[in-house]
């Protein structure tokens, strides 16, 4: 529907047409993801967050806002028209819908700043920038990358701070931006990268409007110290509400071939394996506590017995913790089908994607050395070692897993759990690693839980050696890496269990004495 205004509605083309100093300009644009859907007086708006239904809007407004999404608009213009301040005024009830353009002197676009958070708030679209004398600095949580589809010479800046995504679309705007990296002011770090002042300040303002520049102790929103980058990175990237990249099941390689659901063997292995006794249903059942008894029992033990856990230990704690029950084939028919894997332990989409090594120091009835477990057969298989380094690396698993208790214990067995990826990202994106680690969370529970019904001694490690693993494992730490480090041992004493409940509750409550 095209609509004829009087006067007209002209988007921005060239600064030179009415500004003759050429400064930069701040422009406006729909998200390109946004669907304008009129109705009369009324318009439907339809973007990543949902869905809006604004009413008596009218028709004149409702046609410039289709205009104002298919070219870029420039708010001085749409101020000036006599549907435009209302179009303004909508645009600020929604800011998450809007994209800042800030056009070079030429005319070109020297910086798009998208929103991706609904909390985003508009930035101000005054074309000035902060004045060039003002010292500045990026956020220490700010980040620039490469994106394949935003063009040749374009990158962006992100930030799990920002509500913003600003690409960069010329290498001396990116350069500017790397500039930022130490303080300086804004016209030193122009003059450092060759940009004109004019548009070095403009630039600065739509950064510090987006959210990455870093901001002082009294503004709000503060540096959050006790973030670590990576973290608060990933904590922003794999939970919905702080960006606009698709999330979840949403299958985005389908073009790329399955990992199966049950691996097969690996380059280092040779031979049938060792077989490991399966346990007896009703000898478990009569001899061990009630669960109740060993919730409440859970310990982490890092001190061991006189004799060392056995082979037909570890084939039991394995079995009821980590094998696979089943695996349900998916219908070969559907593009997105997979083979569900069934384990005693819960997972995302059932995908099974966790693997579990043994680095064996002591064990009654097991050579020395590293073994992958065969969750389908329940079956040991020796990694075997090419030479030094792998039994170097071995040892430097032991090591490392000995400093995780604090120095406190000699490992009798360090299990390592990894995670075959592609498993996951085949189907998830986004939260693929997210749901990894929970997954790994899951199965340190459950090897507390029937470790402690068993009698051993478990004890769950905060950290590992991603490349030690990858080199004692014989394994390609991008395709398959460790995630997750336990190690369990045999009970210095009688396996403890609960004999009643213990908590706090009456001292908080302040009921105690």
């Amino acid at each position: 529907m095209t609509v004829v205004h009087d006067p007209p509605f002209t988007p921005f083309t060239s600064p030179a047409d009415d500004d003759p100093a050429g400064r930069p300009r701040r422009l406006l644009r729909l998200r390109a993801d946004v669907q304008v859907e009129p109705d009369g007086d009324d318009v439907d708006l339809t973007h990543p967050w949902g869905r809006q239904r604004v009413h008596g809007l009218g028709a004149d407004t409702v046609a410039l806002l289709e205009e104002a999404a298919a070219a870029d608009a420039d708010p001085r213009e749409l101020a000036e028209h006599p549907d435009g301040v209302r179009l303004l005024r909508l645009l600020d009830r929604f800011p998450f819908l809007v994209t800042s353009v800030l056009a070079g002197a030429d005319g070109e676009p020297l910086a798009t700043a998208v929103p991706i958070a609904r909390s985003a708030t508009l930035p101000a679209p005054a074309p000035d920038g902060p004045p060039p004398h003002l010292t500045v600095v990026l956020s220490r949580f700010a980040y620039l990358r490469r994106l394949p589809d935003h063009g040749p010479d374009a990158c962006v800046v992100e930030s799990p701070l920002a509500s913003y995504r600003v690409t960069l679309c010329r290498p001396l705007a990116a350069a500017f931006v790397a500039a930022l990296t130490s303080p300086r002011t804004i016209a030193e770090a122009a003059a450092a990268v060759g940009l004109p002042v004019a548009e070095g300040e403009a630039l600065a303002g739509l950064l510090a409007g987006a959210g990455f520049l870093e901001p002082t102790a009294e503004e709000e929103g503060a540096d959050p110290a006790l973030w670590d980058f990576h973290d608060l990175l990933f904590h922003s990237r794999s939970r919905p509400g702080r960006h606009d990249y698709l999330s979840g099941g949403i299958f985005a390689h389908p073009d790329q071939p399955q990992v199966p659901a049950v691996p097969g063997a690996g380059p280092r292995e040779h031979g049938p394996g060792i077989d490991l006794p399966v346990p007896d249903w009703d000898q478990v059942l009569v001899s061990e506590p009630s669960f109740t008894e060993v919730l409440e029992g859970r310990r982490s033990v890092r001190s061991y017995g006189d004799e060392p856990v056995t082979v037909a230990q570890l084939g039991e704690l394995l079995y009821r913790a980590a094998r696979i029950r089943r695996v349900i084939p998916g219908d070969p028919q559907s593009p997105t089908a997979y083979d569900v894997v069934d384990r005693p332990y819960p997972a995302g989409g059932s995908t099974g994607e966790l693997e579990v090594y043994l680095s064996v120091a002591q064990c009654e009835g097991l050579a020395p050395g590293v073994y992958r477990y065969d969750a389908a057969a329940h079956r040991l298989h020796p990694r075997h070692w090419g030479g030094a380094a792998d039994e170097a690396a071995f040892r430097e698993l032991l090591t490392a897993a000995w400093r995780a208790t604090n120095r406190t214990v000699e490992p009798q067995v360090l299990i390592t759990v990894t995670s075959r990826f592609g498993r996951l990202s085949w189907k998830y994106s986004q939260i693929a690693y997210a749901l990894t680690l929970k997954h790994v969370g899951v199965l340190y529970q459950t090897l507390y839980l029937v470790a402690t019904a068993m009698g051993l001694g478990p004890c769950g490690l905060g950290s590992g050696d991603t490349d030690a693993a990858a080199r004692a494992l014989g394994l390609d730490w991008t395709a398959e890496s460790s995630v997750g480090e336990f190690l369990i041992g045999s009970r210095p004493g009688p396996a403890a269990v609960g004999t009643e409940f213990v908590d706090v509750v009456a001292d908080s409550r302040g009921e105690a004495g």
